[in-house]
């Protein structure tokens, strides 16, 4: 698997050239663009190859005719035509400043409208060899992924990379639970298989550690019977990662919370009674009888990480090691959280304990604590979305509305006013994962009902500085 090594070899890049277009893997890929950035005053150079991927079947590069390519730092921009063979050649010299820079990739139809976009990951602008997959869709759009989350399944335990996901267990069609782990690359926009788990789990919980390691704790086994199993997952070992097995933790099953993290190898899970991992121990806390499953961590205005959970009892934030209740009035079920910029945690969806759906919204500042009820947040109120948001965008996924049916839409907003920015069309989903990534995407998928799509939300290329 080695994973952070494919991370590493993405962002160690600093130039670009290829040209040409194919098609492989059932999904239209196009080596493009072009550059030779030359590290300043050292006379070497690096060739970053980059290709452009969309959803399967996808025609929206067809319709490209002028393609932009831009590397944010330091800033440099080059255009280009489609030539006679269909494809498109850039020249891009950069100077290979070694700071983190993006590519941003625009393409343009005959009368000048943008029909596609994507960006890159962050990376390493240096004279190194490497290679790029943009990932391009109309802009603020939501499509498929350019690969399929195998074998096909349902509550899907997921959690987000600093290069991607990760997805650990579920259950298949026949109700039967999965032993399936896999990692979403944003570099590459590629699905590797891990080593399957030493037993299969559905609704387990994982938490995410430093150099590489992921940890996997509890879950439902094949008898639908909550277990305390604890691991450890070392996605830097090849070929597809190795796990340690850190005891059975008796006394303590766990099965379809959270686990957030509040420092390094350190994690609180909820449920009752909340329990505490850190490194390789697991302790319950005893300050608080139980924590609802939907939480948050978010860095505050102070630099100092935050958990903010929301629940049936009310709000309460984990902060300089202790928990205190924000409000015990304000009361939800079947919502969703995420953290937004600027030190802020929203609650969305779902409905006040007890009553019907609504299409209210909590801001809550993680630093102060002020909460601040927004009326009339969701077009369309839904109980059980997928959110997330990216510096930029909101995005609020899938649930059920009023009458119990599927929502098939998603909406977006702008993630610093939370103005709406539109509503797309999205899959129908129950309970989705939604993942911000770090090419200013979001990452849906998952679900009660089994499926094997992901998709991805692509945003308008961000403005120029």
């Amino acid at each position: 698997m080695n994973a952070p090594l494919h991370r590493r070899a993405a962002r160690a890049t600093a130039s670009a050239r290829a040209s040409g277009a194919d098609r492989c893997a059932g999904h239209a890929a196009a080596a493009l663009a072009a550059a030779a950035l030359a590290a300043c005053g050292s006379g070497q150079t690096g060739l970053l190859a980059v290709e452009l991927t969309t959803a399967p079947g996808s025609t929206v590069l067809d319709g490209v005719a002028k393609l932009r390519l831009t590397v944010t730092e330091p800033r440099t921009v080059a255009e280009a035509t489609r030539n006679g063979a269909g494809g498109f050649d850039i020249v891009l010299d950069v100077d290979a400043s070694g700071l983190a820079g993006s590519l941003i990739v625009e393409g343009f139809d005959g009368a000048g409208d943008l029909v596609a976009c994507g960006q890159s990951p962050p990376f390493p602008v240096a004279a190194i060899n490497a290679r790029l997959v943009v990932y391009m869709a109309p802009p603020l759009s939501i499509a498929p992924a350019p690969r399929l989350l195998t074998p096909r399944r349902g509550d899907v335990t997921g959690a987000a990379l600093d290069y991607g996901a990760i997805f650990a267990g579920g259950v298949d069609a026949d109700g039967a639970p999965s032993d399936a782990i896999a990692i979403y690359n944003a570099y590459d926009h590629t699905l590797v298989a891990g080593k399957p788990m030493p037993a299969p789990r559905e609704r387990l919980q994982l938490g995410i550690g430093t150099n590489g390691a992921v940890f996997l704790y509890g879950g439902l086994d094949a008898n639908h019977d909550a277990t305390g199993t604890f691991l450890r997952f070392d996605t830097t070992v090849a070929p597809n990662g190795a796990y340690s097995n850190l005891g059975e933790q008796a006394g303590l099953p766990r099965a379809g919370e959270t686990a957030v993290p509040v420092g390094a190898n350190h994690f609180l899970v909820t449920g009752t009674p909340p329990l505490e991992i850190l490194n390789n121990l697991v302790n319950p806390r005893t300050d608080v009888p139980s924590l609802p499953p939907v939480a948050v961590t978010v860095i505050d205005t102070e630099r100092k990480p935050v958990v903010v959970f929301a629940g049936p009892d009310g709000v309460v934030r984990f902060r300089d090691n202790r928990f205190d209740v924000l409000s015990d009035r304000i009361q939800r079920v079947d919502h969703g959280i995420t953290a937004l910029p600027g030190g802020r945690v929203l609650v969305v969806g779902g409905a006040p304990k007890g009553g019907p759906l609504d299409a209210e919204a909590l801001l809550i500042d993680a630093a102060t604590g002020e909460l601040t009820p927004i009326a009339t947040l969701l077009a369309t109120p839904r109980a059980r979305p997928g959110v997330a948001a990216t510096r930029r965008h909101l995005v609020v996924s899938g649930g059920l509305d009023a009458n119990g049916a599927p929502i098939p839409d998603a909406e977006v907003f702008d993630a610093t006013t939370l103005a709406p920015a539109g509503v797309i069309p999205a899959l129908p989903r129950i309970a989705p994962f939604a993942f911000a990534l770090t090419d200013d995407q979001i990452l849906i998928g998952g679900g009660i009902e089994p499926s094997d799509t992901l998709e991805l939300f692509t945003p308008p290329p961000p403005p120029p500085p």
